[in-house]
């Protein structure tokens, strides 16, 4: 179950630091796991076509294939020592431009140091860090709790309708950091941020993910969430548990949302690129 805050979100709002959370000597960041989940369910003998106009058949089949392209990624753990600076007294992060900030002659991409020795491919934009503020994202596909993680919890994501900037921002974050992995000589497969593009959809998707943490065996949303109401007022919502199910009644398809997202990297089990995660989310009430 989820509560409104009593106050709204331009006071006191909370710092998402998760330093000290578990044990970050044994989960870097963005380290993940990867479910290789096509194939065990097709039967290739089967002639029979799915009826095109069926769109519960279309939603699980792009459900599963959008999956697929995303590598089915799963965090370890989010321990990240965050690059969030939270405006004093405002509701806004600082650190995150808005699309129409951006240059695409400025974004680059950068190794910097990581764990234990190691580096790791870091989305620049004038050289520093870029984290993007995208506003009234259309969810295409809302949370489900259809894939799990190792605890057995559901991974969280959604799919967002991209505009076409936010498109020609992520493609150059993928052109640039993609020059510097094949630099690296990993042996792993590059994957495309902007997924597959279905012949059913006309606007190219997106994925965001809801990183989550666990403390002493109890799971908790790593991301802010909030709700937008119709006069514009927004609050912080409380959730008591990890409910994916919860969740998923908020962020469905067909409702807007404003997203901070962060673009980080990954190279794990012979799969990389770059993936949107979820810092703040304010859901809009329909």
């Amino acid at each position: 179950m989820h509560t409104l805050s009593s106050s709204p979100t331009s006071e006191n709002v909370p710092n998402l630091s998760l330093a000290g959370v578990g044990n970050s000597e044994h989960h870097p960041r963005i380290s993940l796991l990867t479910h290789h989940i096509g194939g065990e369910n097709a039967d290739v003998s089967n002639p029979v076509q799915p009826d095109p106009f069926n769109m519960s058949l279309l939603r699980n089949k792009i459900e599963t294939e959008a999956l697929q392209s995303d590598v089915t990624m799963e965090e370890k753990t989010e321990q990240e020592s965050q690059d969030i600076d939270i405006a004093e007294g405002s509701s806004s992060y600082a650190g995150f431009l808005a699309l129409d900030e951006v240059s695409l002659n400025s974004i680059n991409a950068s190794l910097v140091p990581y764990y234990r020795g190691t580096q790791r491919i870091k989305l620049l934009h004038e050289n520093v860090g870029l984290q993007l503020f995208c506003p009234c994202l259309r969810v295409r596909f809302g949370v489900n709790g259809k894939f799990l993680d190792q605890g057995g919890r559901p991974r969280l994501s959604f799919m967002v309708d991209a505009s076409l900037s936010l498109c020609k921002i992520l493609n150059a974050c993928d052109n640039a950091a993609k020059r510097i992995f094949e630099d690296c000589e990993s042996s792993s497969e590059w994957k495309p941020i902007m997924g597959i593009n279905y012949r059913y959809i006309n606007n190219p998707t997106v994925r965001l993910h809801i990183p989550t943490v666990v403390n002493d065996n109890i799971a908790r949303y790593a991301a802010e969430i909030h709700q937008k109401d119709s006069s514009g007022t927004v609050q912080k919502l409380v959730f008591s548990k990890f409910d994916a199910a919860e969740l998923g009644n908020l962020i469905r398809g067909g409702i807007f949302v404003d997203a901070f997202v962060s673009l980080d990297t990954y190279d794990y089990l012979q799969n990389a690129g770059i993936r949107l995660v979820a810092k703040k989310l304010v859901i809009h009430s329909d």
